[in-house]
C-alpha cells in the first residue's frame, strides 16, 4: 500500500457539447482529459485507489452550451432543472470518452468530487447530480452551496474563487435554487447574463471573447472598442463591478461613461429612443424625464443594466453604439477596466484572499483556488498558495498589450497550458507536500 493518499485537483475546464458545439472552449482534440483520468488512473496510488480527483468550479460549462434551452422569461432567474438537465446531456454526448475515464478511475477506489463553480452552479440540482452519478458512478462526490472545502483534517483548503468576484458572486450561494414566477429556478449572478446575453452572441464573430475569464477581462477590451455598442457593454459592467469594489483609484472615470451622458444631453432621438425602450421595463417615460432621473454615470450605468436584462441583445448594441471618437483604452491610459481588472481580479485577488484564508484557519497548509484562469504558486509565511489556472487556451492580460476585439478571431493564434495541483500527505510526516504540475502545454 503507498504511503501517501493524493488529492489531484483541477479547475476550470469548461466542458461543452465537444467536437458538435463551437462554444466548446474545453482543450479535447487529443482527448487531453482522458488521458489525464487514465494516467492518474495507472499511477501507483491510482492501481491502490488512493487518489481524490478534485474538479474545482467550472468542470461544465453550463453558461454555453446548448444556449436554447434556457428559456426563463425573466433573466433575474437562470436555469430550472429540466433545462439544466437538458445542457448535461448535451455535455455528456460531447465528452462520452472523458466520462468514461473517470467511471474507470472510480471503480478503482479512487474518488471523484465536483465543485460547483459559477459556471456550473447547475450542480445544485439534485437531478443533475443524479445523472452525472449514473454516469460516472454512485461514489461520485459534489460539493455545493459552500465557500470552502477541507481536506487533509483541515490542513488543504480548496475555493473556486469566484465568491470574491462583484461579477460572479451570488446573494444566495448556500441555497440558489429560487422561486421564479414560472417555478424553481436557479440564481442568475451578473457574469452568467452577461455571457447569456452578449457574450454567447460574440463568439461567431470572435471565437476567443468567451475564453477571457472571469467576464470582466472581456469588458475591459469591449471598453476600447468604439462601434457596435461593445464600449458601453464593457463600461456598463464594470461601472456595476466597481460599485460593489473596494477601492478604486482616483482616474475611476473613462470617456464611456462622460460621452453616453453627453449624448443623452445634446441627442434628442438618442433620448427619446431611450425613453421608448424604458417601456419594457413597465415605465411610460419621456425623453425630458429620462434626461432628469438620468443625471450622472452611476444612474445611467443603473438604467443600462436594466435595459440589458430586457432588450433584444442586437438592438441594446444600437442603442448604444458610440459615435466616432479617439482610440480608448490607449496603452499607459487609467481606464475604469485597466483600473478594475489589475486591481481586484488577477492574481492579487485570489492572494489577498489565501492569505485571509491562511491568518482564519491556523491548521491550513495549502489553500488552492481557481476562476482567473491564471496558474499560480504563491508561498506565504503559514502555507502555499497554488492555482492550475484553466484547461483552456488562455490570455494574460496582466502581461499582454493591450488587446481589441479583432484580436479574437483566431482562437488558434492563443496558447494552452494544463496544469494540475498534487497534494499529498504521508503517514509519518504532519506536513502536506503540495506542487503544480503541467501534463500538456502548446506555445
Amino acid at each position: 500500500m503507498s504511503e501517501r493518499r493524493q488529492t489531484l485537483i483541477v479547475s476550470d475546464l469548461h466542458l461543452g457539447g465537444g467536437a458538435a458545439d463551437p462554444g466548446d472552449d474545453h482543450v479535447y482534440q487529443n482527448r487531453q482529459l482522458e488521458r489525464f483520468v487514465r494516467q492518474s488512473l495507472a499511477s501507483p496510488a491510482g492501481q491502490e485507489g488512493q487518489i481524490e480527483l478534485f474538479f474545482n468550479g467550472d468542470f461544465l460549462e453550463f453558461a454555453q452550451v446548448r444556449q436554447e434551452a434556457y428559456r426563463s422569461p425573466s433573466t433575474d432567474y437562470w436555469c430550472s432543472e429540466p433545462e439544466s438537465l437538458e445542457k448535461l446531456e448535451a455535455i455528456l454526448a460531447g465528452h462520452d470518452n472523458s466520462f468514461a475515464a473517470l467511471q474507470a478511475f472510480q471503480e478503482a477506489g479512487n474518488r471523484v468530487t465536483l465543485a460547483a463553480g459559477n459556471h456550473d452552479v447547475d450542480l445544485c440540482w439534485p437531478a443533475v447530480r443524479k445523472r452525472l452519478r449514473a454516469r460516472i458512478g454512485p461514489g461520485l462526490r459534489f460539493e455545493t452551496g459552500v465557500d470552502w472545502v477541507e481536506r487533509h483534517d483541515g490542513r488543504l483548503h480548496i475555493g473556486h474563487g469566484h465568491l470574491e468576484d462583484p461579477a460572479n458572486r451570488f446573494k444566495h450561494w448556500s441555497a440558489p435554487i429560487l422561486q421564479a414566477p414560472d417555478g424553481a429556478r436557479l440564481e442568475m449572478c451578473p457574469g452568467t447574463l452577461f455571457m447569456v446575453r452578449f457574450v454567447n452572441g460574440l463568439e461567431a464573430r470572435y471565437p476567443f471573447a468567451d475564453n477571457l475569464h472571469p467576464v470582466q477581462n472581456l469588458a475591459t477590451v469591449l471598453l476600447r472598442e468604439d462601434t457596435g455598442g461593445f464600449a458601453s457593454a464593457g463600461w456598463m459592467l464594470l461601472k456595476f463591478i466597481a460599485r460593489h469594489a473596494k477601492t478604486l483609484g482616483a482616474s475611476e472615470a473613462s470617456d464611456v461613461g462622460r460621452r453616453l451622458l453627453a449624448r443623452l444631453r445634446e441627442d434628442d432621438d438618442f433620448a427619446q429612443r431611450l425613453a421608448a425602450a424604458c417601456r419594457l421595463l413597465g415605465a411610460e417615460r419621456s425623453p425630458e424625464s429620462v434626461r432628469r432621473d438620468v443625471s450622472d454615470e452611476d444612474s445611467l450605468a443603473e438604467l443600462m443594466r436594466q435595459l440589458f436584462a430586457v432588450v433584444p441583445p442586437d438592438d441594446w448594441q444600437a442603442l448604444f453604439a458610440l459615435r466616432p471618437a479617439a482610440v480608448l483604452g490607449a496603452a499607459g491610459s487609467k481606464t475604469l477596466g485597466t483600473i478594475v481588472g489589475a486591481r481586484h481580479f488577477g492574481r492579487k485577488a485570489l492572494r489577498d484572499l489565501a492569505q485571509r484564508r491562511f491568518d482564519a484557519c491556523p491548521a491550513a497548509q495549502v489553500v488552492v483556488m481557481g476562476h482567473t484562469h491564471l496558474p499560480d504558486d504563491q508561498p506565504f509565511d503559514n502555507g502555499r498558495y497554488l492555482n492550475p489556472g484553466s484547461w483552456t487556451r488562455y490570455l494574460d492580460l496582466e502581461k499582454h498589450p493591450p488587446l481589441r476585439l479583432d484580436d479574437l478571431r483566431d482562437e488558434s493564434r492563443f496558447p494552452y497550458e494544463l496544469n494540475y495541483v498534487v497534494v499529498e500527505a504521508t503517514e509519518t510526516d504532519s506536513r502536506l507536500v503540495a506542487r503544480r504540475e503541467c501534463f500538456e502545454k502548446s506555445g
